[in-house]
């Protein structure tokens, strides 16, 4: 037995080995057992389940951190990353200068705007880590309870458990010719939910374990059991906070990839063995996490052709699929991406066979297969999600693809790449799969990187600029004061028109050449809502210090920004646990 991958790491090696030592063992056992009493069935089975060690191979493949005794060294670390960082941006601009040396000429507002954002950028940042170190020692960004026990303040606790219940209920929804593509709220909430829960992970626990795993790669030939029992263990203690806030659902939790960085942002992967449906969650920034700033910050983009289409934001790229061309071009071709997609096929398999020999056989349904995440996750999640409508074939035949839906993801493609994303979510009606992609009302982080939001200025905008960045999947935007939500196709009107429908642009949307703009600031309805006003309580301390903007990026308020839209989605005709028909 083997892990069932593509690409050779020694970590597969070293289950191979042992697998092999075991199945000798096996055959040592069953001969003596055969010969004492007839009885064959003995088995000896390593105690690492299968759907555990797709990470502890992504563990062998993530670079090395720094050295134990210069970790918690204040202010190494983040300055490590951040020179490396101001490395990237002279590169940038010197290699902009080398192959464009007339810009300055043919592109002045380009050329202007390269030289003055990043090191602009370069500078804010420096200041950024100074305020987040401070943020950190006075504890302001603490919060010891879990997500439910947060969230019930805000909820109360019966109503937000029967609504998440039920946003559970829907992803097991099977594929019907009689429903069209819908945006479910309870759905959104468990979701969101399922987002806020990645926060929870020891990362310290992780890094811990990647150290273990480390050495044994020195000396795979005389790695035993409890050598890989023990990183098992130390694994699985990471991912107790994760495990404990969703064991009320039925839920279990496993961690797929680190994504080529420790104590960064990962992809996690929640099913129930009762259930008919895999999420992949993609875990977001972490506001005093000064390296994932670092990555939401670069401006550069990457082609991105060998595995998705046009050109991508080079941080969120380089998280998922190789950095360069060689690497994507090699036989073995690993990454991330790659191991996360292998590792859902394995475990869907395993839930779908399981169904089919329950129901002897008979017509059992795919497995449903849905991507989540917000901030720096939703931006991950997307990316994702672009790679599995590009290339539906590289899901196996047991699941398929459904919605994905992201919270507070910043642009991540060129309008190349939007609209190559666009055309493939249309490719069929047939095909019931949408990218929503939510935004809580001022959240700040959906307008970076700076780019032109509008759709309408994508057939004007030159494939160099610098701000050339465009949104993809169907946008909706909730507010905290209880409006009636935005979307582009308006979800509450009957005629089903896109709220962008008319031609040219309007004198207001001018604004959006200048990126702080999009079409939804001029487009907010005139119908309200009442809520409780305990929905706007703060959960954190931090949170009286903030502007709005950045504010309503939090998880708990996008909760509540949700909450407040409930009536006019209970006045729509639905059934718990379905999609309402838009």
């Amino acid at each position: 037995m083997s892990l069932e991958f593509l690409e050779k790491f020694d970590v597969e090696k070293i289950f191979t080995i042992k697998d092999k030592q075991h199945k000798t063992n096996n055959n040592s056992n069953n001969d003596n057992e055969t010969s004492n009493n007839g009885n064959n069935d003995v088995s000896i089975k390593m105690k690492i389940p299968k759907v555990d060690r797709p990470h502890i191979v992504d563990l062998c493949s993530t670079k090395k951190v720094l050295p134990k005794v210069l970790e918690n060294v204040p202010l190494i670390y983040p300055s490590i990353n951040y020179i490396n960082y101001f490395i990237q941006v002279l590169q940038h601009l010197f290699l902009t200068i080398i192959f464009d040396w007339t810009a300055i000429i043919t592109h002045p507002v380009n050329f202007l705007l390269t030289f003055v954002l990043f090191p602009m950028a370069a500078i804010i940042l420096f200041l950024l880590e100074i305020i987040l170190k401070f943020i950190s020692f006075l504890n302001l960004d603490s919060n010891n309870e879990s997500v439910l026990q947060s969230w019930s303040k805000l909820i109360p606790l019966t109503e937000l458990l029967e609504n998440l219940r039920s946003g559970m209920e829907s992803l097991d929804q099977p594929l019907s010719s009689d429903i069209h593509k819908g945006f479910n709220l309870n759905r959104a909430q468990f979701l969101l939910f399922l987002s806020s829960v990645m926060y929870e992970r020891n990362e310290k626990q992780v890094i811990k374990a990647h150290r273990i795993i480390s050495k044994m790669k020195e000396d795979i030939k005389n790695i035993n059991d409890e050598d890989l029992e023990q990183v098992h263990t130390i694994l699985k203690e990471s991912e107790k906070g994760i495990s404990d806030q969703i064991k009320g659902f039925d839920l279990q939790f496993t961690s797929l990839s680190e994504l080529n960085t420790l104590g960064g942002p990962y992809v996690g992967m929640f099913w129930s063995e009762k259930g008919n449906f895999i999420t992949i969650a993609c875990k977001g920034t972490t506001p005093t996490n000064f390296s994932e700033w670092l990555t939401n910050a670069s401006f550069q983009r990457t082609d991105a052709r060998s595995y998705l289409f046009g050109e991508v934001h080079q941080g969120f790229y380089s998280q998922l699929f190789p950095n360069n061309d060689y690497d994507s071009a090699k036989l073995n071709r690993n990454c991330p991406a790659t191991r996360i997609i292998e590792a859902v096929n394995q475990k869907s398999e395993e839930i779908r066979l399981r169904k089919m020999n329950g129901n002897d056989n008979k017509e059992t349904p795919l497995v449903n297969i849905y991507v989540t995440g917000h901030s720096l996750g939703g931006a991950l999640a997307n990316l994702l999600y672009g790679r599995l409508i590009k290339y539906p074939q590289c899901l196996g035949e047991h699941c398929i693809l459904r919605d994905g839906t992201t919270f507070a993801s910043p642009s991540i493609g060129d309008s190349d790449f939007a609209a190559e994303f666009s055309s493939l979510c249309n490719r069929s009606t047939e095909e019931y799969k949408t990218l929503w992609r939510i935004v809580c009302d001022s959240d700040i982080v959906p307008r970076v990187p700076i780019g032109h939001n509008n759709p309408k200025l994508r057939k004007y905008t030159q494939k160099i600029h610098i701000m050339n960045y465009f949104h993809v999947g169907e946008e909706i935007r909730f507010y905290q004061d209880g409006t009636r939500p935005s979307s582009m196709r308006d979800i509450f009107n009957d005629n089903k028109e896109l709220i962008f429908f008319e031609h040219g642009l309007e004198w207001s949307e001018w604004r959006s050449l200048f990126g702080f703009y999009d079409p939804f600031d001029d487009k907010k309805h005139n119908i309200k809502s009442s809520f409780d006003p305990k929905y706007d309580m703060r959960l954190i301390p931090i949170e009286r210090l903030l502007l709005p903007l950045i504010r309503n990026h939090m998880t708990h308020r996008y909760l509540v920004a949700l909450e407040k839209s409930r009536d006019f989605f209970d006045n729509k005709n639905k059934v718990k646990g379905s999609d309402i028909i838009v």
